[in-house]
């Protein structure tokens, strides 16, 4: 009996050993870590193309951020400037078309052959290894046209006379003393205007819409974001889906129409403000501190004169869920 015991263990001992040894022999493969940072690399490409007031420009980017700057040169001068892991950077194509009076940039990613048995749904969206990817385009002041398509950067202009057609799938909208018709639009970034004169309609889908200093007739929408106008002189229509709306007055002109489905509205006039006010709240409050000489009244409606009757100037307002207030300011501050 001790013998079969013996054995037993010493057959135990053998099988230990071989199952270490075959463990030994077997390879581990390790999850790649990132690339090292010294791997990384600038791609530099500079062009520049004769321009005139009566050019258009036509700019298509999917990665880099674009920036517009005037000069005071009769010149459209184009940098491009990209830093990331060297691979990543052979993916950019950036291409230029030029005819008589336009031009045309393009910043794509080359596109790429997928097997089907390595596809990475990850991967086929994602930029990694790219740290920074902008395009800065300066150009005289004034041009006939500028179209800007961003699917991945954000949008900046600064100092120009041009009629604007602007879209963002995804960035920020940034724009500075423009005059001109100004569209612009944006899927899920916000929107910053500052001392911009003309025309102009601005819708997001997602963000919010902040506006400083704006001259004429304005058309504003936001499906989830706030709207904030300061010191416009003229008139406005502005809708919010979920935000709130606030909009100060240098100069209140022609008809201003504002709304919310879910928020508040807060309006703040000068003292000598001559309009029609017509406002409607079905969840809140309506309150005014200007004297009106009221020619409707309910709990949730106020509709009456502020200052001089039949002056051309209508504000409305109306809120399904919140509080509307008509604020008197000191123009002093």
């Amino acid at each position: 009996m001790m013998n079969v015991k013996f054995l037993i263990f010493i057959l135990t001992g053998f099988i230990f050993a071989g199952g270490l040894l075959l463990c030994s022999n077997i390879k581990i493969t390790e999850i790649p870590q990132e690339e090292n940072l010294q791997n990384t690399d600038e791609l530099k490409i500079s062009k520049s193309f004769k321009a005139s007031p009566e050019h258009e420009i036509i700019i298509e980017s999917s990665i880099a951020d674009v920036i517009l700057q005037s000069h005071d040169v009769n010149q459209i001068e184009i940098n491009f400037y990209a830093k990331g892991l060297s691979e990543k950077l052979k993916e950019f194509n950036i291409s230029f078309h030029e005819e008589e009076n336009s031009l045309t940039i393009k910043v794509k990613r080359k596109k790429k052959v997928w097997i089907f048995k390595s596809f990475d749904l990850f991967e086929f969206f994602q930029i990694e290894g790219i740290e920074t990817a902008q395009l800065v385009v300066k150009a005289p002041d004034s041009l006939s046209n500028v179209v800007i398509k961003s699917s991945g950067g954000d949008i900046e202009i600064q100092n120009f006379r041009s009629n604007f057609e602007l879209s963002s799938a995804g960035g920020d909208i940034q724009l500075e003393e423009l005059s001109g018709e100004i569209y612009a639009s944006s899927a899920g970034g916000d929107t910053r205007i500052r001392n911009c004169k003309g025309n102009g309609e601005i819708k997001t889908a997602g963000g919010n819409i902040i506006i400083n200093q704006y001259q004429g007739k304005i058309e504003v929408e936001s499906s989830g974001g706030d709207i904030i106008v300061n010191k416009l002189n003229g008139s406005i229509s502005a809708f919010s889906a979920g935000g709130d709306v606030k909009l100060d007055f240098v100069l209140a002109l022609g008809t201003t129409n504002l709304s919310t489905a879910g928020g508040d509205i807060k309006i703040y006039a000068p003292l000598n403000l001559n309009a029609y006010v017509d406002l409607e709240s079905s969840g809140g409050n309506i309150k005014v501190d200007l004297p009106i000489r009221i020619e409707k009244k309910s709990n949730f409606e106020l509709k009456g004169w502020i200052g001089k009757q039949n002056s051309g100037t209508t504000i409305k307002a109306s809120s399904s869920g919140g509080d509307i207030e008509l604020i008197s300011k000191d123009m002093s501050l």
